[in-house]
């Protein structure tokens, strides 16, 4: 009788075995991890992350770098120019709120800055009334600089010299490597960058010019003859030995053409009015 051999039923490996144990587990972990096309997914987010990241401090640090250039520069904002002509006087008020009065035959020039307030006197005399603010507030005349700290101060220009003059609160003084402090009432006088010593300011004197008067009291004539040439254009010569000759008096600036004539009555001296404009006052 032939017979044949039935096939029989397949055995599991222990491999397949285990690999079949292991497949709930596996199932029920891939809805707790990420899938392979996930993964990469999520990395190429991460990466893009990384350089936007990157761009935004490259960026940060380019603008902070452009801050502290710009800081560091001090860059001008706005320049503006103030100026009277002879005879003439004038208030103005700044950007800030501070103001200033210019005399006669005055130049100033502003600079607003970022971190700072410049003015420059170029010629004449000035008067500044200055706001508080966190940017300090300079005057820079011939080779000087006068600092506000909170101040209504005056300058006043001569030939290679000028005389600063605080009417309320301090200025601080720097010329060359010297550095001078002014408190309310003082003036002090810079002649070709040699700084003199605080004295006591007649500030009547002073401020005179503000109410369009010019006031001496027991001033050489010297002194006298350069504060009244402020106010004509044409020259004044005075004759050497009549410098230290003192005047006193309360004049209108509107006249000084009167007060230079008037001078035969007062001193022993001849005053001469040449062709053009100029005045020669000489020793009799």
């Amino acid at each position: 009788m032939n017979s044949s051999k039935q096939p029989q039923p397949h055995q599991p490996s222990e491999t397949e075995s285990y690999l079949s144990d292991l497949m709930p587990y596996i199932r029920a972990g891939k809805d707790q991890f990420p899938s392979k096309e996930e993964l990469f997914a999520e990395i190429s987010s991460d990466r893009d992350h990384r350089k936007k990241l990157a761009r935004t401090l490259q960026y940060t640090a380019t603008v902070v770098f452009f801050a502290a250039s710009i800081l560091a520069v001090n860059p001008t904002i706005s320049t503006d120019m103030y100026t009277t002509q002879y005879a003439e006087n004038a208030q103005f008020s700044l950007p800030d709120g501070s103001r200033v009065h210019l005399n006669s035959n005055t130049s100033l020039i502003s600079k607003w800055r970022l971190r700072s307030r410049e003015m420059t006197l170029e010629k004449g005399e000035a008067s500044f009334t200055v706001k508080h603010a966190l940017r300090p507030f300079t005057v820079a005349v011939n080779a000087s600089t006068v600092r506000d700290i909170g101040t209504v101060f005056n300058i006043s220009t001569g030939d290679q010299s000028f005389t600063t003059t605080v009417l309320e609160g301090e200025v601080e003084l720097h010329t060359g490597d010297q550095k001078m402090r002014l408190t309310s009432g003082q003036s002090i006088h810079v002649s070709l960058a040699e700084m003199g010593s605080p004295y006591p300011a007649d500030l009547d004197m002073v401020t005179a010019w503000h109410h369009g008067k010019i006031l001496f009291n027991k001033t050489p004539l010297k002194q006298a003859v350069a504060n009244i040439q402020r106010y004509r254009q044409a020259a004044i010569e005075l004759d050497p030995r009549l410098e230290n000759l003192l005047i006193t008096g309360i004049y209108d600036v509107s006249k000084v053409e009167q007060l230079l004539d008037s001078m035969e009555s007062m001193f022993p001296v001849k005053v001469t009015r040449l062709d053009n404009g100029e005045i020669k006052i000489q020793k009799k």
